[in-house]
């Protein structure tokens, strides 16, 4: 059969429906690409999308706000897409480097000094965490400044990994031993979610950049991309995970 058609339900959300050999309820997943808030690599959402709709996932790829805008702008959107108010069952999000700081604002359901007259923000019921950023300490000084401009002052609210508890979601978090950012981070989301008692799965390989997606080498949206790459035991990572969603109960045996 030929893979889904995506849908665009608004401006900032294309679906990609779970495939048609599927029947009945099906979880869905918020992607939320990375890109350091300054773009937005097809192949760490469509990508995503197109492997969740293989599986029987319906896959939501979220066109955040990126700079100029600011905090809140992106959290924002994220927990639009979050309660999408479509009818499916468990739902999920999978975050790459920056959109992982971003689903783990959603993890936390942290509402910022910033914000006002939020209370309840929607929460998954399940996260995938690629290279994900957990703490803005574990950046360099530099980086942070320029991504958080007059917004410093509240790094620590932005940081997620400081505000894990029991509430949070079970999590699989991946990296590579050859992503300076990447690492890091995913040993303190693992370090922050075990402490907290939340399920937890990690997987550090050995080859690939930050930003490999998928690590299988193929080209989104028409364009390459500096970090796509081929890494076959990394691309691994994607069974890892369906075993993970099974165990999980996301995804039946």
């Amino acid at each position: 059969m030929a893979p889904a058609i995506p849908t665009p339900i608004s401006q900032k959300i294309t679906l990609y429906p779970a495939e048609d050999w599927f029947f009945g309820p099906r979880p869905a997943v918020l992607v939320l690409p990375g890109g350091g808030f300054r773009e937005l690599p097809p192949h760490e959402g469509e990508g995503y999308a197109r492997w969740l709709s293989g599986l029987g996932i319906h896959a939501f790829v979220l066109s955040y706000r990126l700079l100029p805008d600011r905090f809140p702008a992106p959290l924002e959107d994220a927990r639009a897409g979050l309660d999408h108010g479509l009818d499916v069952g468990r739902v999920g999000v999978i975050g790459s480097s920056a959109g992982g700081q971003l689903a783990g604002l959603l993890m936390t359901g942290r509402v910022l000094s910033i914000e006002e007259g939020v209370a309840d923000p929607p929460r998954p019921d399940f996260a995938v965490l690629a290279y994900a950023l957990a703490d803005l300490d574990l950046l360099p000084p530099s980086v942070v400044e320029n991504l958080l401009g007059d917004l410093l002052p509240i790094k620590d609210e932005l940081s997620p990994a400081k505000y894990v508890d029991a509430s949070v979601c079970p999590t699989f978090v991946w990296a590579t031993a050859q992503d300076p950012p990447g690492l890091p981070n995913a040993l303190e989301w693992t370090r922050a979610l075990a402490a907290a008692g939340v399920p937890v799965e990690l997987h550090v390989y050995p080859g690939g950049s930050h930003g490999i997606g998928l690590a299988d080498g193929v080209e989104y949206g028409g364009e390459p991309h500096k970090f796509i790459a081929r890494e076959p035991h990394t691309a691994s990572w994607t069974t890892a995970c369906v075993a993970w969603l099974r165990r999980e109960g996301v995804l039946a045996d």
